[in-house]
């Protein structure tokens, strides 16, 4: 099957291209190292060890020529695949490194485990295409030939954040009814206590979604592509309209009553096939392991050196580098943005940057500087606030826990780096196009994360070896959650408020892109992976039997388990980007260990 590639003018996305960030006179990279015997570990030491099944490990960023770097953006512009090739049986360790790079990985606040997967063969996805078929409000064809179909189950956002969010606005004598009362709509009809709270959850599964398109091509090296469902799965009359569907679905992936009392629904649907001639993805191999090896590397970087380091830290990030953003790499970050908008909402491009409220703060001006200091001052009100009105009667006896979270927020929610995004939307705009307002808080989910990878990108472009990076990304929700309890309680304007005035817009992301040469660090890291060090507000990353189950001889087995063995392999770990002290040393364990060779090779399902 033969399909020509769509021409220019009928194309929804724009090529993002290549711009070269300059490294500053004197780099600096994170100069971690191994507490000594009786030192103090503080979170600028490397770990002593690594136990995890995760595949994603202590990693660092790995250099890509220019060539190979614009080879790589082609990934931000992908159009959707219009059918299938043959079916073809597909490796296990290639299955894996799909996984590494969507479910496993996808960027996320807090690193919530509020997704999970279902992977099933070509048997089961030709049933799954049935039932899509059957669906209303599909955002694209439904495919002949998958080779395999992912089902992503996610579940509404509840974390240690928001069970302080159950504490917040109320009356003093009231709260012993209200809390209790708020507490229970929360566990039985999953309410949310802020509106940017239900939105999480969304924002998360437009994030993986995106993830997910580039998962299938970065693991076949080009030759196999993915296409996304989301729309169906989006707002609750879209569930009902599609209730029997979605209802067999959840059958086919074994979610038990229970399961669903916790919220647990289908979210996104992906068929994964053999790209048909003139959809492939030129890829070559090198640059496919050095790109997976990259994305397992991608943190969110929240320190910009010389600005909101610690007065501990170490001498590499106390001074300012004099870096900046290049305009034109905002540029090309806006592009993106507007080419993820386009792609999940299906609207016109044009149509979606009038609808995208992007507000775009240039720190290094005096207008920039103005701005920002206004909205840190009005979260720190908001803070200032919280303290005062949190029930004492619940705060005491946990040693003041609640307000201790609280106050950790004003840490959270610093803003810092050369240029800050603050995106939204109007709901009356986005109703008036027509559009489901789930389905574009999902893509504004995708387009933070799509226009953070342009500066992720470009920071590993033709990277020196005394430089961890030329240019990161801090995606942040806590700000907007914050401002979200201020409008809910306070009476505070949206944080978009006076930049888009008489359009009521409702802010829902804010992302930063830092210009630097130092990671963040590692303690960032570790607090994911190391359960004694784990941070009070994340979970730790998954394994694949944590959160992946595969259909196999009609049976829904977690994937990487085999008796007690479960996987230990960091996802391409060949490249060798592990993070090593000064004297080149490694983390005892980051290196992981290989699945036997025989188990990798051999194909999930065979096809006749």
């Amino acid at each position: 099957m033969r399909r020509q590639p769509a021409d220019e003018g009928s194309r929804q996305q724009k090529p993002v291209e290549a711009v070269a960030i300059e490294p500053p006179a004197t780099p600096r990279r994170r100069m971690a190292r191994f507490a000594e015997p009786g030192e103090r570990k503080t979170r600028y030491s490397l770990p002593a060890e690594l136990d995890s099944a995760s595949p994603v490990g202590y990693r660092q960023r790995v250099a890509l020529s220019r060539a190979q770097a614009q080879k790589a953006l082609a990934l931000l512009s992908l159009e959707r695949p219009g059918g299938f090739g043959e079916v073809v049986a597909v490796p296990e360790g290639e299955l894996f490194e799909e996984c590494a790079l969507g479910v496993l990985s996808a960027r996320q606040s807090t690193n919530f485990r509020g997704h999970r997967q279902v992977t099933f063969g070509p048997e089961d996805s030709e049933r799954l295409g049935h039932l899509l078929r059957s669906l209303g409000h599909l955002d694209a064809p439904v495919l002949e030939g998958a080779s395999y179909t992912h089902v992503v189950l996610s579940r509404p956002y509840r974390t240690p954040f928001t069970l302080l969010l159950t504490l917040i606005g109320h009356r003093p004598v009231q709260s012993l009814v209200t809390v209790p009362w708020r507490a229970l709509r929360k566990q039985v009809w999953h309410h949310d206590d802020i509106p940017s709270v239900g939105y999480l959850q969304q924002l998360h599964v437009g994030i993986l979604a995106d993830a997910m398109e580039r998962a299938a091509v970065v693991a076949s090296c080009g030759r196999r592509r993915a296409q996304v469902f989301s729309a169906p799965f989006c707002s609750e009359p879209r569930r009902r309209e599609n209730r029997p569907m979605l209802r067999a679905i959840e059958e086919m992936c074994g979610v038990s009553a229970a399961e669903r009392a916790q919220g647990w629904r289908v979210a996104l649907v992906a068929q994964v096939g053999q790209a048909v001639e003139g959809e492939e993805v030129d890829l070559d191999r090198d640059l496919c392991r050095k790109l997976g090896a990259n994305l397992m590397a991608f943190r969110s970087e929240r320190i910009q050196p010389g600005s909101n380091a610690d007065a501990s830290a170490p001498a590499e990030y106390q001074e300012d580098q004099g870096m900046e953003v290049p305009e034109a790499l905002t540029v090309m970050a806006g592009r993106a943005a507007y080419n993820a908008f386009a792609h999940w909402t299906g609207c016109e491009r044009e149509r979606a940057k009038e609808l995208m409220m992007l507000e775009r703060i240039d720190v290094l001006k005096p207008a920039g500087q103005a701005r920002i200091a206004e909205v840190q001052e009005g979260l720190n009100q908001v803070t200032d606030r919280v303290l005062a009105t949190l029930p004492k009667w619940a705060d005491l006896p946990v040693g003041r826990a609640f307000s201790r979270n609280a106050q950790r927020g004003r840490k959270a929610f610093g803003l810092a780096g050369q240029r800050i995004y603050i995106g939204g939307l109007s709901r009356q705009e986005v109703a008036a196009q027509g559009l489901d307002w789930d389905q574009c808080v999902r893509a504004i989910g995708a387009s933070a994360s799509r226009s953070g990878l342009v500066a992720e990108l470009m920071g590993v472009m033709e990277l020196p070896p005394e430089c961890d990076l030329l240019a990161g990304l801090c995606l942040m929700a806590g700000p907007v959650n914050q401002n979200d309890i201020g409008k809910a309680f306070y009476g505070q304007e949206d944080l978009l408020a006076k930049t888009f005035e008489g359009r009521d817009p409702t802010s829902l992301l804010v992302w930063t892109l830092k210009a630097k040469t130092v990671a963040d660090p590692i303690g960032n890291e570790e607090q994911l992976m190391n359960p004694r060090r784990q941070g009070k507000l994340v979970d730790l990353r998954p394994g694949p039997h944590d959160i992946i189950k595969v259909k196999l001889d009609g049976e829904l087995r977690p994937m990487r388990k085999h008796g007690e063995k479960v996987n230990a392999e960091r996802a391409f770990g060949d490249v060798g980007n592990f993070v090593r002290d000064p004297q080149g040393r490694g983390i005892p364990g980051n290196q992981g260990a290989r699945w036997p060779e025989s188990w990798r090779a051999q194909v999930v399902w065979e096809v006749e």
